[in-house]
């Protein structure tokens, strides 16, 4: 039980803001823009807690996520953007794989598969090209990972 609600309460959370991250440190590195790293809703509320380099955090506790960057990004800038999140969930995906593989301890092993399967489920539901539906809470109506760089691709903005 216990275990359960250190996933829920921290490890869900942590992997969402992770994936923001992706997005941040894609947009950093192709390009000379600010990344802003939100876990929570993008609003005036989630005032900025820090920064590191170019990327700037607005954290409270969330199951939700954005990333945005200040400036206006080329296509190719724009896509590395916005793989940087789906990839890093797949990194993160394989690495906890990997260690819940090496892992013998039961409650250390339960929870390192729940982190892969939900980091995995993350890298998924973002690069398959949709727009979110109503029952997806914060994130209805915007436009998945897949779908904008689909988009790109295809030469639509």
């Amino acid at each position: 039980m216990l275990q359960l609600l250190i996933f829920y309460l921290i490890v869900v959370p942590i992997c969402i803001l992770l994936h923001e991250i992706g997005h941040g440190i894609g947009a950093v590195s192709s390009s000379n823009s600010h990344a802003h790293i939100y876990l929570g809703p993008r609003s005036e509320h989630n005032k900025e807690n820090f920064r590191l380099g170019r990327l700037h955090f607005h954290i409270s506790w969330s199951f939700i996520g954005f990333a945005y960057w200040d400036t206006v990004l080329t296509n190719r800038q724009r896509a590395i953007a916005l793989a940087g999140g789906p990839l890093m969930s797949s990194i993160l995906a394989i690495t906890f794989g990997v260690m819940t593989f090496s892992s013998v301890q039961s409650h250390l092993h339960s929870l390192l598969w729940w982190t892969t399967i939900f980091t995995f489920s993350q890298f998924l539901v973002t690069i398959i090209p949709v727009t979110y539906p109503r029952w997806m809470g914060g994130y209805s109506g915007y436009k998945s990972d897949g779908l904008q760089l689909l988009r790109i691709l295809r030469g639509q903005n």
